[in-house]
């Protein structure tokens, strides 16, 4: 086989043969846009937690994330409040909000029981509303790049009565969201 080389120019080092390409070195496989793509910077991550064992999962996944990626993790506790009727034709009670000193040492034992170091944890915050929009609200507000969510696994009538929090948050988050499933192969060890 002959090639057609221009003056100065030396003979290839690797021959090939017709139909196939010689091996290339990593930096000559980049892609040339390959410096002006955006890198996505995982600084805060929002986790939602119920204190049920699929939050405690995700929280699990969460402080994977932080640690890999030197981010901070936010929990948020959502309280819905649930009327309360004495009786069929008095006033509707809202029940008692807990009281932020009782949130703050739950929070305290999951990070404790879940070996969570205090330095990943930036904020933990107990907030009112509907669970969905107390979530994506505080995204918003927090500018999560990323929320970490668990499922709760219902199926069938109970998935129609209860709703999916998870599925909600999915709809209107203002940034990507990672959904953590009760049951699935784990992905971490302990």
């Amino acid at each position: 086989m002959k090639t057609n080389l221009k003056p100065g120019t030396q003979e290839p080092s690797a021959r090939t043969r017709p139909g196939k390409v010689a091996a290339k070195s990593q930096s000559q496989l980049r892609a040339p846009n390959e410096a002006r793509q955006p890198k996505w910077e995982l600084r805060n991550i929002l986790v939602p937690i119920d204190f049920s064992e699929p939050s405690k999962k995700a929280l699990r996944y969460a402080t994977y994330f932080a640690k890999q990626n030197g981010s901070k993790i936010t929990l948020l506790h959502v309280i819905e409040p649930m009327p309360i009727y004495p009786d069929a034709a008095g006033p509707v009670i809202m029940a008692p909000d807990p009281s932020p000193d009782e949130a703050k040492k739950a929070f305290r034992r999951l990070c404790e029981e879940e070996h969570v170091e205090a330095s990943l944890i930036q904020k933990t915050l107990l907030w009112m509303g509907t669970p969905h929009h107390e979530i994506t609200e505080a995204a918003r507000e927090l500018e999560a790049d990323l929320i970490i969510i668990a499922t709760n696994g219902y199926a069938g009538l109970a998935h129609v009565l209860l709703g999916s929090t998870t599925e909600r948050v999915v709809r209107h988050a203002p940034c990507p969201v990672l959904v953590v499933r009760e049951k699935e192969r784990e992905f971490l060890r302990s």
